[in-house]
């Protein structure tokens, strides 16, 4: 991870709802997703579809609304290497939880 850079969002608004197939929660945070307004909107009519089985979409009986949080992920700067965004209410605890998740102590 030494080339991978820590990168964290400012607190933002988070919507999550799961795959009616899978289960799997697909997300969208204000800050982290470049068309959130567009996802959230998928998120809640049951639009989206999900990117780990392929063949399901949001069920949206479990849209949620889980307020203000922040994203933080690892990414190589100068490249699209980046790691899956994670999401938290308090800022120290969530990097401490990224940090640990990859190795990186």
């Amino acid at each position: 991870m030494a080339h991978m850079k820590m990168q964290t969002t400012q607190k933002g608004a988070l919507y999550c709802a799961d795959c009616d197939k899978c289960g799997t929660t697909m997300y969208s945070h204000e800050w982290a997703s470049w068309d959130n307004n567009e996802i959230r909107d998928a998120l809640r009519h049951g639009m989206a579809k999900c990117h780990d089985c392929f063949s399901g979409s949001a069920d949206p009986e479990t849209f949620r609304d889980c307020g203000k949080q922040y994203a933080c992920r690892y990414s190589a700067p100068g490249y699209m290497d980046c790691t899956e965004w994670s999401f938290g209410r308090n800022l120290r605890e969530l990097q401490k939880a990224v940090r640990s998740m990859y190795c990186d102590l």
